[in-house]
């Protein structure tokens, strides 16, 4: 029994990181699609914003 707890708990560590890794991947994918949103935005806005008020 004692080697079945040791088993279980690498078993839990090995999916925790697994989790861990996906969440990072996820949360990097999210910022930089979020990143490259805002540049689409501020390049369409700062010329709109240019013309609106004149030279």
């Amino acid at each position: 029994m004692k080697y079945q707890r040791g088993v279980t708990s690498i078993e839990y560590a090995l999916m925790a990181t697994l989790i861990a890794i996906a969440i990072i991947v996820g949360v990097g994918a999210t910022g930089e699609a979020n990143a490259l949103s805002w540049s689409i935005w501020t390049g369409k806005v700062i010329p709109a914003m240019k013309g609106a008020l004149g030279p």
